[in-house]
Formats: C-alpha cells, structure tokens, sequence
C-alpha cells in the first residue's frame, strides 16, 4: 500500500470516525442528562460487563480469526469458528456466572444494583462477541468501507431508537436505553452479516486443520485481549463495588469524553489492519508513518480536551457531572500512550508475536488491578483514572521497546510527524484542485 492510498482510506475513516464523534457524544449527553448520575452509572456497568465477559471466554478468537481472513482464509469457515467458539461458548460461560453469582453472591452490591437486569447479559454477550467477530472480518479482509459503514449503523442506531422509545415512554428511560443499545448491536449484527455474505463466499463449515490452527493462534493471543479488557474496564468493577452507582456515572462520562479520542487511532489502523496482518512489502516505513501521524494528533487532541474538558463536561452533560473533570484530565496521559499501542499491537500480531503481546498486557493488568486497589480508596475517581493511565503507558513503552527492537525503527521516527510526511498530502490537494 502506497503513502496516497493509504491516505486516501485514513480520510475516509477520519470522516466517518468524527461523523461517530458527534453521533456519540449527542448520545451520551442525552443520556447524562435523562437517566442522571446514579441510572448512567449502572448502565454504563450493563454496558461494560459484555466486553470483559466476551474477552474472558473468547477473547483471542478475534486476533486469530482477523489473522486467518488477513491471509485469505474462508470466510464461512473463520465465522463458523466465531459462531461455534465465540457465541456459543460465550453463552454457555454467562449463563454459568449469572446464575453462579445470583445464587452465592446476593449480598454483593454489584449484584444488587444490577438486579434481574443482570440476565440481559445471556443475549449482549453473544451479540457482543458476534458483532466483534463480523467487524473484523471485514477490516481483515480489507473491507475499508463496509468496516466505516457497520461503525456509523453502531452509533446512529442506538441514538435513534433511544430517541424514539423515550418519546414513547418518558417513565422508563433505563429501559429505553438498554433496549435501544441491543437493538443497536442487533442491527450491526444483521447488516454485518448481509454485507459479508454479498462480497464473499459464506457456506459455513468445519475444517478440523483449520480450527486446530486458529484454535492455537487464538490461544497465544487470549490473555492479550483479556488483560486488554482488564486494564479498560476493571476500573469500573472497582468503583462500581467501593465507590457506588453515582461515582460510577461520574466516571463513565470522563471515560465517554477521554475515549471519544480513541476514534483517532481507530481512523489510523482500519485502513492498516490488512497491511499490518499481513507484514507486506513496505511496511517497515508504513507503520511508523502511522504512528507519528496518531501521536501528533492525538497529543492536539489531548491538550484541547484539557483546556474544554470542564466547559464541555458542564455545558453539554450538566453541573451534576463536574466531578468528572478531574478524573477526565488523569486518563489523558494514559490515552495518549493508547493511540500508539493500538497500532503497535497489530504491527506484532503480524510479526507472529501473540505471546509476547499477551505478557506484557498481563503485566500491564496486574500493575493496573494494583494501582487500582491502591489509589481509588483514598483518591476516589480520579484514583481510577490515574491507575490507567500508569498502566496504559507502561504497556505502551513496553510494546514500543518490542516493536523498534524487532523491526530496526528508531524511537524518534515513531514520535512526530515529519516534513516529508505532509508531501502525499500537498500533492493529493493539489491532484483534487486541478
């Protein structure tokens, strides 16, 4: 992939990612101001427990199944794999631990703040997990637009039918909001599905080679994404059972302003996930390229938020929610350290190197639950979010360390963006101007 293509996909991404940006924060705001700080929190808890369920019991699949599609393997075959690896045994795990915890954990106050809404779970898991799994077959494959087009359905869907079901009952605005986000992941779902099927071959089937093979990636790569998972959201486990439902909604709304960056790198690497899978020819110069121009726009994109963060948080989700901005101001250092590891952790995986990523994430975690146990405490929130930024930048340095040492790049040439960076850009303009 040459410099002008690539960066014709990174403005296409860049503008679907900011069209997600507005959709998203129009939806949170709507949110923070119709639930308030105690329904936001335990929703935002609803919300998360699908992703660190679905990294617990499958979470390596999606780094296998997105390296197989990246080197052409069957698509019937590698979402047999998500349906029967993934859905299936996501389901089976949830049904387990609701009922387990439901049974011996009814004195805990997570179980008590979640209720009989806890059983949502055995539907948003296995829709989590597909909705993962049908995502990155498309950008593995190198399904670009189809990949922008399931993230925009993602953020408008559930915007919309929040929209309408409140309409329809003003009363019962937790419950428009959790129907309104499984709706959302359901549509992703379907279009995902339809979208695949029109571009390639989808006969589902059975390979015992195969599955042995994705089966043994998976594995390497499993504890990367659960620690992954760890690290993002057992802050939220944390201040959910120390801190109360109404410090958790605090907390979720500097998350939901902080992680609004995360659509920076996310435009970098969509583009990129084939070519980074892949290890093509070039590479060696593409993926500094792509983590300079991350770094530098995520760092103007930090020191904005620092300077609006609290006029934004005040202005748009209300004085109720001014506790925030500190916590918002502690993770950005943290989110920062994210955009490159984001990038850095495709580069190893197409390097072959799942273990290696997997023990410096499970470091990172344990530095994290930690850092965790140590500082919300005494400090509260903003406790929280200084233990995730310790921990993400402790990855991030470490997955950097791994990448020069492997690839030959200097630290420098991964930091900034360069002069010789902007000249494919002034040509594409200057081609359009013509």
């Amino acid at each position: 992939m040459n410099r002008n293509h690539y960066l014709k996909h990174l403005a296409l991404s860049m503008g679907t990612k900011l069209a997600m940006i507005g959709l998203r924060l129009l939806r949170n705001v709507l949110l923070a101001r119709i639930l308030g700080p105690s329904e936001r929190g335990l929703f935002a808890l609803l919300s998360t427990l699908p992703d660190l369920i679905s990294a617990a019991t499958s979470g390596g699949l999606n780094s296998a199944v997105g390296y197989q599609a990246a080197q052409q393997r069957p698509m019937g075959l590698l979402l047999s794999q998500v349906l029967v690896f993934g859905c299936l045994l996501a389901a089976l795990l949830t049904l387990l631990v609701v009922a387990l915890v439901r049974e011996f954990g009814s004195e805990l106050d997570i179980t008590t703040q979640l209720g009989l809404l806890a059983w949502l779970l055995l539907l948003a898991v296995p829709l989590t997990v597909l909705k993962s799994g049908l995502l990155t077959l498309h950008n593995a494959s190198g399904g670009v637009v189809a990949f922008n087009a399931l993230r925009l359905i993602e953020s408008l869907a559930p915007l919309l039918l929040f929209l309408a079901l409140f309409w329809m009952w003003k009363s019962a605005a937790l419950e428009a909001a959790l129907i309104s986000w499984l709706a959302g992941i359901s549509l992703v779902v379907l279009a995902g599905w339809v979208w695949l099927r029109r571009d390639n071959p989808l006969q589902l089937q059975w390979d015992r080679a195969g599955q042995n093979e994705l089966l043994r990636y998976s594995a390497r790569s499993h504890p990367d994404l659960l620690f992954q998972q760890v690290i993002l959201r057992s802050d939220y486990l944390f201040i959910g059972a120390l801190l109360g439902s109404t410090a958790l909604g605090h907390y979720a709304m500097a998350s939901a302003a902080a992680e609004l960056l995360l659509i920076v790198p996310e435009a970098v690497t969509t583009p990129l996930m084939k070519r980074l899978l892949q290890q093509e020819q070039g590479i060696e110069r593409l993926t500094p390229l792509a983590l300079r121009l991350t770094a530098t726009v995520m760092l103007g994109a930090c020191l904005s938020m620092a300077l609006i963060g609290e006029w934004l948080i005040v202005t748009l989700f209300g004085v109720a929610y001014q506790p925030a901005y500190p916590a918002l101001l502690a993770l950005l250092p943290g989110l920062l350290g994210l955009c490159y590891a984001s990038i850095l952790r495709l580069d190893l995986l197409g390097k072959n190197r799942p273990g290696s990523i997997s023990l410096l994430m499970g470091l990172g975690a344990l530095l994290n639950l930690a850092l965790n146990l140590l500082l919300i405490p005494p400090y509260g929130i903003v406790g929280a979010a200084a233990a995730s930024s310790i921990a993400y930048l402790a990855v991030t340095v470490a997955l950097l360390v791994l990448y020069c040492r492997l690839s030959g790049v200097s630290v420098w040439q991964t930091l900034i963006v360069l002069p010789s960076d902007l000249a494919p850009v002034r040509q594409m303009l200057a081609r359009k101007s013509a």
